[in-house]
């Protein structure tokens, strides 16, 4: 069998409020702890001046604070890096609180601090913006994390695209809960960039 061409430089796992970065963690807090709370402590411990981050969804705070802590790791970010994102529910709690808003009986209001993250590929924008990023990305919709889809996608973008790097993973947000797998993939790095490995740290970590 052919060694991995591709590597993971560095990972970013987010569940049951803890956050752990290549496996150590950088920050655990109360389980009752709400997620917007929880989220914002992680901005607060990563001692950032990012005023942007308050108006975010919790799907783009929890894919800004990944992507902040790996490239502290891995980075800085080549500016061709690619971005290969999946989930199941979309942009589905904006989705929902822009159409209440709108199908509000009493007072129909649509919001467009809301309505502009009724899109799940706002995420990869505003790391984008924040890692001044210039390169193709894609977010797929699955029923759940699918390395066994990613990994070759993302071999096959890094094989036929003039890019040295990607970004990829899962990012599933619901009311409540957040389940975050986002990795950084290049050339080097200890971990190979295989489906066997990523369903070992998705699944290690449950």
């Amino acid at each position: 069998m052919d060694a991995p061409s591709y590597h993971i430089q560095s990972y970013c796992m987010i569940r049951d409020r803890t956050i752990a970065v290549n496996g150590t963690t950088f920050l655990k807090t109360d389980a009752d702890l709400t997620l917007a709370d929880f989220l914002k402590s992680a901005y607060r411990q990563l001692d950032i001046d990012y005023p942007k981050f308050h108006k975010m969804d919790s799907l783009c705070k929890a894919v800004l604070i990944a992507a902040e802590l790996m490239d502290r790791t891995s980075g800085p970010y080549a500016s061709d890096t690619a971005l290969i994102f999946s989930n199941r529910s979309s942009s589905y709690l904006s989705d929902n609180k822009h159409a209440t808003g709108i199908f509000d009986t009493e007072n129909p209001t649509a919001s467009p601090a809301t309505f502009v993250y009724t899109l799940p590929n706002i995420a990869l924008g505003e790391i984008s913006i924040r890692h001044q990023l210039h390169s193709e990305n894609v977010f797929f919709i699955f029923d759940r994390y699918l390395p066994e889809f990613l990994v070759p996608y993302t071999n096959a973008a890094l094989d036929d695209k003039p890019i040295k790097s990607a970004i990829g993973g899962w990012v599933e947000i619901g009311e409540h809960t957040c389940d975050l797998l986002l990795y950084h993939i290049g050339k080097s790095g200890d971990i190979p960039h295989t489906v066997a490995e990523l369903k070992r740290i998705y699944n290690e970590h449950e």
